[in-house]
């Protein structure tokens, strides 16, 4: 399938559904071999036939991101399986609320390991892979709240901050190997998921359409707009674009 990012393989953790899945849809549409990777094995292999039907290449490898073992695997299963490695795209995230008086240390771990530590082991694992390529991609989704903090999330914008150091180091690290390494901070997106958590944090079913009609642009974010960015990032347009942080929001009033 000829595209912008043609016989690239890509591998998205947490992308089942939401952002994820607009990455893994549109990062196929232009050519991109893809990996679907998540913990809900179901929507993952339904998501990764559905590609196929449409004429792209996808497999779906279970993952949780917070094993190691996992991730190693599925790094090795991915080489072994598609012939080697282009693009490594952390997507998978956690953002528990609470203040730092209300967070608990495993909650507090949780959130770190898989903003955090999960990039780092992708990095560990994907690394050697990438240069044996001669390059490639390696993109971290982060969050408004990487920048902008925000009350009740203690933990997120810490790890969120963590990231970005740990990303912005890696672009250092491994220029010369021309591996770039680049992060997006995606503001309100409208993904099934933020409607169901939305509600279980007690809000009304139209807390995002009130929200989407006050924003200046008449909607929030969709996975869409993402993923333009990362298909951006992962091809060979943005050769010499690495350690910069695109924030694909603007300030805007949010709900806890």
């Amino acid at each position: 399938m000829a595209g912008r990012v043609a016989g690239k393989v890509c591998l998205v953790t947490g992308s089942t559904s939401g952002i994820g899945e607009g990455l893994v849809r549109r990062l196929a549409a232009e050519g991109g071999r893809v990996v679907v990777s998540g913990r809900r094995v179901a929507l993952g292999e339904a998501l990764a036939s559905d590609l196929r039907a449409a004429g792209g290449e996808a497999l779906f490898m279970p993952l949780d991101v917070t094993d190691p073992a996992q991730l190693e695997a599925v790094v090795g299963r991915t080489v072994t399986q598609c012939g080697g490695l282009d693009a490594v795209i952390h997507n998978a995230g956690l953002a528990t609320r609470g203040t730092v008086v209300d967070l608990t240390l495993p909650q507090w771990q949780a959130i770190f390991e898989t903003n955090v530590t999960a990039t780092f082991l992708l990095a560990k694992y994907a690394v050697p892979h990438l240069q044996a390529r001669g390059g490639g991609s390696f993109i971290g989704i982060g969050s408004a709240h990487t920048v902008l903090p925000k009350r009740n999330m203690a933990g997120y914008c810490a790890s969120r901050g963590a990231q970005l150091m740990l990303l912005r180091q890696m672009a250092v690290e491994y220029l010369s190997d021309r591996i770039r390494v680049n992060l997006v901070n995606p503001g309100w997106v409208d993904t099934p998921g933020e409607r169901e958590l939305l509600a279980r944090l007690g809000h009304g079913d139209d807390v995002l359409d009130k929200a989407a009609a006050a924003n200046p642009f008449g909607r929030l974010l969709a996975p869409d707009d993402i993923a333009h960015l990362v298909v951006y990032l992962v091809s060979d347009e943005s050769a010499l674009v690495t350690g910069g942080v695109f924030d694909v929001h603007h300030e805007h009033p949010r709900v806890s």
